[in-house]
């Protein structure tokens, strides 16, 4: 097979083809060349983490007042060390959800309400009756309390269909923040304007740790040994992380396949983030590994897809997909079978390491996965050649497919080291509810960041347009239909989380919010910072990948220079 693909190497033919002119990748090898921490540096920090690791876990232990273990629960949470602690602070939780105490104070009700919340324990919004005045209305003595409404504003985030009382509390609490943005000392402002921009419980969290890794080290009373941890750790995970990038760079640049496929997007290490965003603790290296090769691939195919095959092109490329087998590959062009047969060789490769666990099976819920995505890509591009643009439900019939969350929703987990059932991988591909709405947030937030971009070119119509020509309204009405489409499908789905059956661990669960959580990033600005990932994307990998974080305490370590 590597001799077939090595002569299939030469770029495709340049009769007359549609281009998006994306641009050429930002990191091209730098991953490769970068040089990881020295060994003796690596030890200093894994024994420091070691050691700080004791004494937090001995301090969220010996907490036993219910407000001050919530504080320190949420605190963890957002400095991305929860992970060390998950026993512990469900121990904490499940104490507290057992233990009825009644809270008369909005700050404290309201993080009690969204760390429940966020571990399945289902609480009421009924909880929130008594900040209501005579009018139904949230009393205006709270107009003020910054940190109660904030505390307000990121509870809401969690509510589910029917709750008209977290719709009341999201926008009360949203214009009072933006109201008072101007009179808050620098540490809440930080916190206000960052919930803000992406609320508390939709930010990845890398991204969230690295912000409140700042953030909390401007508080004027500092938990020094909280915070030194989450640095230490920050820092490890850092350079697990950039192993990885080294390693899926050296397998991107042996692959070849964006430089023998011009026209598509080298988006690898955007891949790389996007990827960390789902999960990003050790215990999950290879199954990020799995999954941002298994990301790679499917971004080139969207391109081919999307950009430049012809319609009698993709109808070969479907078919052989469809029919999975080496010997149909001859009757494609040569540039599609380069992309093919890296799709094929990897998902080989996946098949052989799985099967010394019993777990290859899982590759063949991928590969019916990529089957139902490539026919949805083919519709799709037959619209586009065709000029046609569909009613926005039959859109969305298909368009739900192509977004690829329910895609990447199986391949997040083809390579996680836990046991996984056949009937969970039955279930996640089954399109259940969970997966419609993340599928349905992902392709509407697409569509609205990438539409302006998109209809430079022959493309098939996105959701705006659908929208625009069947209510005769425009683009920004249009827009703001659809962004308010994204919240009720924001609320499903935070439904279907609370009320999985209970049999489904919690952490597969997290992993499609995770997913879904990812859009608010990659889409932020209604940009699609994905496609052009020289501004957003590029910062943020930086701060992620790059950029260690400054540790003031008695750490040996030398930081290697960076972009």
């Amino acid at each position: 097979m590597e001799s077939l693909q090595s002569d299939l190497l030469s770029p495709p033919p340049k009769e007359a083809r549609q281009s998006a002119n994306f641009h050429p990748s930002v990191w091209d090898d730098f991953f490769i060349s970068k040089p990881p921490l020295p060994d003796i540096n690596m030890a200093s920090l894994r024994s420091k983490n070691d050691e700080l690791k004791v004494e937090v876990r001995k301090m969220l232990i010996d907490t036993t007042d219910p407000l001050h273990s919530l504080e320190l629960i949420n605190r963890i949470q957002c400095l991305g060390v929860a992970y060390h602690f998950e026993k512990e602070i469900e121990e904490k939780l499940l104490k507290i959800y057992e233990t009825s105490v009644g809270y008369d104070d909005l700050y404290i009700i309201a993080l009690h309400f969204r760390l429940l919340r966020q571990q399945r324990y289902h609480i009421s919004c009924d909880v929130f009756n008594n900040f209501l005045d005579e009018k139904g209305e949230f009393m205006s003595c709270l107009n003020n309390d910054v940190k109660a409404l904030l505390s307000l504003y990121e509870a809401a985030h969690l509510y589910m269909p029917g709750e008209k009382i977290l719709d009341k509390a999201l926008e009360f609490s949203k214009i009072q923040l933006k109201t008072l943005a101007s009179n808050m000392d620098p540490y809440l402002s930080e916190m206000v304007s960052s919930s803000l921009e992406i609320p508390l419980v939709r930010r990845g969290d890398r991204l969230k740790a690295k912000l409140y890794l700042s953030i909390f080290e401007k508080e004027s009373i500092c938990n020094e040994t909280l915070l030194n941890f989450a640095k230490v750790d920050f820092n490890l995970l850092q350079a697990t992380h950039q192993e990885e990038a080294r390693c899926l760079s050296i397998w991107w640049k042996d692959l070849n396949l964006t430089k023998s496929l011009p026209f598509t997007r080298d988006r690898l290490i955007e891949g790389c983030l996007w990827t960390l965003l789902v999960y990003f603790e050790p215990h999950y290296s290879r199954a990020r590994l799995m999954m941002t090769k298994i990301f790679s691939l499917i971004s080139i195919l969207d391109d081919i897809y999307d950009v430049y095959g012809t319609v009698e092109e993709l109808q070969l490329l479907t078919d052989v997909i469809e029919s999975w087998q080496l010997d149909n590959v001859g009757k494609l062009p040569q540039y599609m079978q380069h992309e093919f047969l890296a799709i094929y060789s990897n998902f080989k490769e996946f098949e052989n390491k799985l099967e010394q666990e019993q777990n290859s099976f899982r590759v063949h819920y991928l590969k019916e996965e990529e089957k139902k995505i490539s026919k949805a890509y083919f519709q799709e591009a037959k619209w586009a050649n065709d000029g046609y643009v569909p009613k926005l439900k039959d859109y969305l019939a298909v368009s739900l497919i192509s977004s690829g969350y329910g895609y990447l929703a199986c391949a997040s987990y083809i390579g996680m080291q836990d046991e996984i059932s056949k009937d969970f991988f039955d279930w996640v591909t089954s399109m259940p509810q969970i997966i419609k709405s993340a599928n349905c947030i992902a392709r509407l937030v697409n569509d609205i960041g990438s539409n302006e971009f998109e209809q430079k070119r022959k493309h098939c119509a996105s959701a705006v347009q659908c929208y625009v020509m069947e209510y005769g309204c425009s683009n920004g009405e249009a827009c703001k239909k659809l962004m308010e489409m994204v919240e009720e499908e924001w609320k499903i789905l935070n439904r279907e989380f609370m009320f999985a059956k209970k049999n489904i661990p919690i952490h597969l669960l997290r992993t499609i919010i995770n997913l879904t959580n990812a859009i608010e990033f990659v889409y932020k600005d209604a940009q699609d910072n994905y496609t052009d990932s020289t501004k957003n994307m590029k910062d943020n990998i930086i701060d992620l990948l790059i950029e260690p974080v400054q540790i003031y305490m008695d750490v040996r370590v030398t930081c290697p220079s960076s972009v």
